[in-house]
């Protein structure tokens, strides 16, 4: 049923105010806060024709306007064969009325967006509204009324009419306060970034030194954390540095650093590197069994952890690449060594990564120097020796001499031991001495004896026409025996060998001149001592035999015409001259 029709002359300026006026009047009726309302219209210059239904209100009296939307469930659309107008707007549920009209609704309507698109033709514009009757609450109609229902969240309205069709959509959310309502939103911070130029440095025993840049952009803190394959520890600071402790020896430890966000749970990528401590050093290295081309090293475990020993050693060349070995053992034979030279010895534990070492431990020592060579001794007295030999293989520094208990040093090859006792036996050692004066190489040695000294006061007694009887006393120092040698002119001579002070000699020529001479001899029979001599006549034989030579020697005297004065008295022994 048609109530009513509205001529448009004018195309788009009249629709345009139309729309305008009737929602400056919607929104006064309904106290709804219009933000955006983009309107567009495009109506030909053709007659509009607005049709109102008529309404039965019951409870209060209803106002008819120019044109009526119906909000319910849906976006409200108006069309028509030839013309469309679009209105979208959030709405939120509410009872529209007029300046004199009451509502129901205690909350205004938040109208944030509405969208009115018109595009009607030059035709007659229709708009028919139905028959509404509300039971509960008076319904007012504006120029342009929406009614809208607060228990449905969205609502279409249509109003149609033979040559225009109006739609409008909106969503409609419900309004909780008079005034516009705004949600407070706190962003969540980005993640820091990657640290750069993680390193570790001052590697000890129980000890890493880590050092870090600054990441790009912000950060509030880092969060450090190292672990071994049994415990975990972290820490936070606010430096670029920190020093970690209380690591064990020879243990592989992986770091891990990340920069955290000021809301402290917000990390950044972690950085992350593993580095071992260092092994701790071994202990009481020893050297043993030093020889002219070998030393024989052991050592104890260091504390904690190691992975094998690097064993290093040079002489005074120091090439200490051309001799290195590794082991796992505690002890270790080296050999091919030159005697008489000073060799150092480095022993270190390393880590199982085989590039992290331990302190070294260093030792020096001397192998021993080889033996000498021909050693003699000449020029033997009662009281010195000289000794001679030639210089051993390898290096030596100087020698040593040994006998019984005096010892000697000399340079040279040779050495004159003096203040020795006559007659003695000594055993001479000479040693080859290193640089350190202390390592020596084997000794040589020779035994011998000094001369005995010359015996003292040589007697001929108890001398007789075939014997005699020898004493003397003891040479100074020590012999073995005496040796006894006895002549004539004419024979060779005979000889004994007595342990006494004395010998009687016998068999002796009667009034022969005898020469006796003892000499002390050492008991290895080489070593003389200077021979003493002496000579004598053995006596004559009876007092028959000194007639019978009288008598030959006064014939003799007679012959030559003359007397001797044992003839005298010889011949006055026998009467006669």
């Amino acid at each position: 049923m048609k109530m009513g029709s509205i001529s448009v002359k004018t195309v788009c300026k009249g629709t345009a105010l139309l729309i305008f006026v009737i929602l400056r009047g919607l929104n006064t009726q309904t106290d709804t806060d219009i933000t955006s309302l983009p309107v567009t219209s495009n109506i030909s210059s053709t007659e509009l024709e607005t049709e109102f239904p008529q309404t039965h209100p019951t409870t209060a009296p209803a106002t008819i306007s120019t044109l009526s939307t119906e909000s319910q469930t849906a976006s409200a659309t108006t069309s028509s064969p030839s013309t469309e107008i679009q209105t979208s707007a959030p709405i939120t549920p509410a009872t529209s009325s007029s300046p004199s009209t009451e509502s129901e609704t205690s909350a205004p309507t938040n109208i944030t967006s509405l969208l009115v698109s018109s595009n009607i033709s030059s035709t007659e514009l229709e708009t028919e509204f139905p028959q509404t009757h509300p039971t509960t609450a008076p319904a007012t109609t504006s120029t342009l009324s929406t009614e809208s229902q607060t228990d449905v969240p969205a609502a279409s309205a249509t109003t149609r009419s033979p040559s225009t069709e109006i739609q409008t959509s909106a969503p409609i959310t419900p309004a909780t306060s008079s005034s516009p309502s705004t949600e407070s939103e706190t962003s969540a911070p980005t993640k820091p970034d990657v640290i750069r130029n993680l390193t570790v440095t001052e590697i000890t025993t129980s000890s890493v030194f880590l050092t870090w840049e600054e990441p790009a952009g912000n950060r509030s803190f880092f969060k450090i954390n190292w672990t071994d394959e049994k415990t975990s520890n972290h820490v936070t600071t606010n430096n670029l540095s920190y020093n970690i402790t209380g690591l064990t020896a020879g243990v592989n430890y992986t770091f891990i650093i990340t920069a955290v966000a000021a809301d402290k749970s917000t990390e950044g990528e972690s950085v992350v590197t593993s580095k071992y401590t260092k092994p701790d050093v071994i202990r009481n290295l020893r050297l043993s069994e030093i020889t002219t081309s070998s030393v024989f090293l052991t050592w104890e475990e260091p504390a904690r952890n190691r992975y094998f020993f690097i064993l290093n050693w040079t002489d005074e060349k120091l090439d200490l690449t051309r001799n290195s070995i590794e082991t796992t053992n505690t002890s270790y034979n080296i050999t091919g060594l030159t005697a008489g030279v000073n060799y150092t010895f480095i022993i270190t534990a390393v880590a199982a990564d085989k590039s992290t070492e331990g302190e070294s431990v260093v030792t020096s020592n001397y192998t021993k120097p080889d033996v000498i060579m021909n050693l003699t001794a000449v020029d033997i007295t009662t009281s010195s020796v000289l000794l001679n030999w030639i210089k051993p293989n390898g290096q030596s520094s100087r020698y040593r001499v040994e006998y019984e208990n005096n010892s000697v040093t000399t340079e040279n090859t040779s050495i004159e031991i003096n203040d020795l006792i006559p007659g003695e036996q000594y055993t001479f050692r000479v040693f080859a001495v290193a640089a350190d004066h202390v390592t020596e190489g084997r000794a040589r040695q020779i035994s011998l004896y000094t001369n005995p000294d010359v015996i003292r006061n040589l007697t001929v007694n108890n001398i007789t026409s075939s014997s005699v009887f020898l004493t003397w006393e003891e040479p100074i120092g020590n012999r073995s025996f005496f040796k006894l040698k006895w002549a004539d002119d004419k024979t060779s001579g005979n000889s004994t060998e007595t342990t006494n002070t004395s010998y009687h000699i016998t068999g002796l020529t009667a009034g022969v001149n005898y020469t006796f001479c003892i000499t002390a001899v050492t008991a290895d029979k080489s070593a003389k001592g200077e021979t003493v001599c002496r000579s004598q006549f053995t006596s004559m034989q009876s007092s028959k035999i000194h007639v019978s030579y009288y008598k030959a020697h006064l014939n003799y005297l007679t012959i030559m015409g003359g007397c001797s004065r044992h003839g005298k008295k010889w011949v006055q022994y026998q009467s006669s001259c």
